[in-house]
């Protein structure tokens, strides 16, 4: 029996930068979590969740997010061949990435702005809403999209391996939600938001700082895992 081949010096770059990406991935996983987190303690302390008369249950709003990521799912793949029809193509894999820490970040800015309009009266139960739709959306876009790519682009030697490494994104960001969420006490709830917004930031800046050195090692693997496809594509037509 012939022994397997040993990874290459390019198979492990990509393993490298696959990492990378996963860890970046942890900042807006935190921005994305607290919600199922500290958002139930801040809703029952400083949202006013009576809705003409009747009065939304805390734990409704865990709901919202998951039922906005599958409602959305079909508007952004129209949008996304939308894109690729005007531009060639649809955002990259990174691109997404990125595009989900901002969004998160968005979702967070939705609740410092609440907070700070609101001065010291109840936050309209609304905006914890919307919030809660944003961060939604904002999931759809980066963590699929995470999972994909290192599916396609992990070596086959490594491939289930690293897509179980991928899942360790959620184990670190959950740990720190919980570290980060001891300080929710001792800060107030616009500044805790407003950091939290800027952690969702920090991921989609260190995608537009790493990316294209990301792509240059991604890119022509995700070339070669889609040709075959195409190829096969083309002799069915």
């Amino acid at each position: 029996m012939l022994a397997a081949a040993p990874m290459s010096r390019s198979d492990w770059t990509v393993v490298a930068a696959l990492v990378g990406v996963m860890l970046i991935a942890v900042f807006q996983s935190i921005a994305y979590y607290q919600l199922a987190n500290v958002l139930p303690i801040w809703l029952q302390q400083h949202a006013d969740l009576n809705a003409g008369g009747f009065q939304i249950p805390v734990p409704w709003y865990a709901s919202i997010d998951p039922l906005a990521s599958m409602i959305s799912v079909p508007f952004l793949f129209g949008l996304w061949r939308r894109q690729a029809r005007k531009s060639g193509s649809e955002p990259s894999d990174l691109g997404k990435i990125g595009l989900g820490a901002w969004v998160c970040a968005v979702a967070n800015l939705v609740l410092v702005g609440a907070i700070a309009a609101a001065g010291n009266r109840p936050v309209l139960w609304l905006w914890p809403f919307l919030y809660c739709v944003l961060q939604g959306v904002g999931f759809i876009y980066y963590w699929p999209t995470l999972l994909a790519l290192v599916s396609r682009c992990a070596p086959a030697k490594v491939n289930a391996t690293m897509m179980g490494i991928c899942f360790l994104t959620l184990f670190v960001a959950n740990n720190l939600i919980g570290w980060i969420g001891t300080f929710y006490e001792q800060m107030t709830p616009f500044s805790f938001w407003l950091m939290h917004a800027g952690i969702a930031a920090a991921g989609g800046i260190l995608i537009l700082l790493f990316g294209p050195l990301l792509r240059r090692v991604l890119e022509p693997r995700e070339t070669q895992r889609l040709r075959p496809a195409a190829m096969t594509e083309e002799v069915e037509r």
